[in-house]
Formats: C-alpha cells, sequence, structure tokens
C-alpha cells in the first residue's frame, strides 16, 4: 500500500518522514500545525500516516510523543512518552529494519534538539543539525520544497555534505542575518513578571524576523518560565501564545501541555502553545500569567 506522510515542518517531522521513508513505500510528505489537526481544518485521508500531530480518526498510522494530546484506544502506530516523534517511529520499525541504525546520530540530535537539551553555547552560537533545524523554523508555505529537499538530504546524505548543500547554505546565511534582528527584537519587547519572561512580539504583525526561539533563556536565565506572544501568520486575526520551561532553569513545576489545553493548545510537559483570536488574547495572556506567577 502507499502512504502519504502527513507531520509537520520542523526537524522532528522531518526525521519521521526519513524513517518513514526507509520502512514503507511513501507516495509523499504534507505539511501541517498541529492545531489545523486538532480543529479537523486539513483534509486527512485513509492512507496518511501522522507523525508529530495530534490523531486524527481517518488516518491509517499515529505516531506522536506529546503528553497534552487525545489518544484512542485503539490505533495502528505508536504513542509513548519519548524525546522526540520521531524516536517513536524509530524505535517501532528498528526491529523490523536493523540499517535504521545508521540514523543513530540523526536521532540522538533530534532527540536532543526537541527536548532543548541544549548548552549554552550551543544556544548562543549554533551549528550543526541545530543550526539546519533552525532553517526550517519560518513555517512558510512557500518553504515547502526546500523542507522536501532536506528530507531527501537527511535520508540520504552525511551532516557534512547536508551543510555545503547550495540550498542549505543559503538558508543558513539568510538565518544567521534574520537572527541579529530577532535578537534585538526579543531584547527590546521582553519584560519580567515575576518567575515568567513575557515576550510580546504583536507588534511587528506579518514583519517579525526569524530566529533562535532558545536566545531568549540565554537572555534571561533567572526566569524559570518564559511566555512568547505573536501574530499567527497561518491565520489571520489570531495570536499564537507559546509557554515553556526555561531550558536553563528548569525548576517550575507545572504540566504546561495541560494548561495550554485549556485554551484549545497542547504540547508537552515543559512547553507548550495555543492560537486565539486576537480580541481575546489579552485576557487569556493574564489568565495564563496569574496561573504562572502563583
Amino acid at each position: 500500500m502507499k502512504y502519504n506522510v502527513l507531520t509537520r515542518a520542523d526537524l522532528d517531522g522531518l526525521v519521521c518522514a526519513v524513517i518513514l521513508k526507509n520502512t514503507e513505500d511513501i507516495d509523499k510528505v504534507r505539511f501541517s500545525e498541529p492545531k489545523f489537526v486538532q480543529d479537523r481544518e486539513i483534509e486527512v485521508y485513509p492512507n496518511d500516516i501522522i507523525t508529530n500531530l495530534p490523531y486524527h480518526p481517518n488516518c491509517a498510522m499515529w505516531f506522536d510523543h506529546h503528553v497534552a494530546n487525545v489518544r484512542p484506544k485503539e490505533f495502528k502506530g505508536a504513542f509513548k512518552n519519548a524525546p522526540s516523534a520521531a524516536r517513536v517511529v524509530y524505535d517501532y520499525y528498528l526491529p523490523r529494519f536493523p540499517h535504521l541504525t545508521k540514523y543513530e546520530e540523526l536521532m540522538h540530535y533530534t532527540d536532543r534538539i526537541d527536548m532543548a537539551d541544549l548548552t549554552y553555547d550551543e544556544v548562543l552560537s549554533p551549528e550543526g543539525y541545530l543550526l539546519l533545524s533552525m532553517t526550517i523554523d519560518g513555517k512558510y508555505h512557500e518553504d515547502e520544497p526546500y523542507w522536501q529537499h532536506l528530507i531527501d538530504l537527511l535520508k540520504d546524505k552525511p551532516l557534512d555534505e547536508i551543510m555545503k548543500d547550495p540550498q542549505v547554505v543559503e538558508k543558513c546565511n539568510k538565518f544567521r542575518e534574520d537572527d541579529l534582528n530577532f535578537r534585538d527584537a526579543i531584547r527590546k519587547h521582553s519584560r519580567v513578571e515575576k518567575n515568567v519572561l513575557v515576550t510580546d512580539l504583536r507588534s511587528y504583525g506579518d514583519n517579525l524576523p526569524n530566529g533562535n526561539r532558545y536566545f531568549v533563556y540565554a537572555f534571561q536565565a533567572a526566569t524559570n518560565l518564559s511566555m512568547r506572544i505573536t501574530p499567527d501568520r497561518e491565520r489571520p486575526g489570531m495570536v499564537s501564545i507559546g509557554v515553556g520551561y526555561n531550558i536553563f532553569n528548569r525548576t517550575a513545576n507545572i504540566n504546561v501541555g495541560e494548561l495550554m489545553k485549556k485554551y484549545g493548545g497542547g504540547g508537552h510537559k515543559t512547553v507548550g502553545s495555543t492560537k486565539v483570536k486576537a480580541e481575546d488574547a489579552d485576557r487569556i495572556i493574564q489568565e495564563l500569567l496569574t496561573y504562572l506567577t502563583r
């Protein structure tokens, strides 16, 4: 049977596709944000393998690791508490496809990046797989050919060859250029509310520069939680709110994914997000801060 992969456009989602292209007959790879699957705003077909996204009853198989996602009693695929969704896919197929061990280094870094298990120096000067992951973070639909190209590169090439690929070199250079503006935006639009670093970037609209999402933690290591507020590029009139543990100060003790689930989102214990109507955003932000700072 020919399958399609429906996944998220981040390193974890792309590596899921890499593993599946080694183990199933994959016709094409499609991309979606979690909210679109959760709200049934994207078509899901009977030959879709969903990875790194919420479950949909129409799919053929489902692989995920987000604790806040609703899990059916029975489904084909796998769900478990793992560092990455790619790890769930990898562990599912490895017993039948031992050649997958050639991806052990890729899996190691995918796990680390998805868990934000990073050093201070790595955050300030990303290289290798971490830098590569940041070239995917723009999530503009026009970047889809690049995501497809990366899947093929990750499937067949070692890291040193991938980083020399002309498209990758171009994307890395563009990221470094944009990241300087992004870091400046973080400094200008962040404030501390007790233990939470709040970064409100709504004023940038569609002109928000791409950048290193981990920089906020290196910028303010004294707080143990962060909240990032941005305009939703996919849905005009909506605002994205992300909350996460500070990766250099993991002393918080809340389940972020379950908290964001109450506002129509989801995630992991240590990081989660939701998208809300712009007119409701200030109220919801204050409700979240009241909970996070208590």
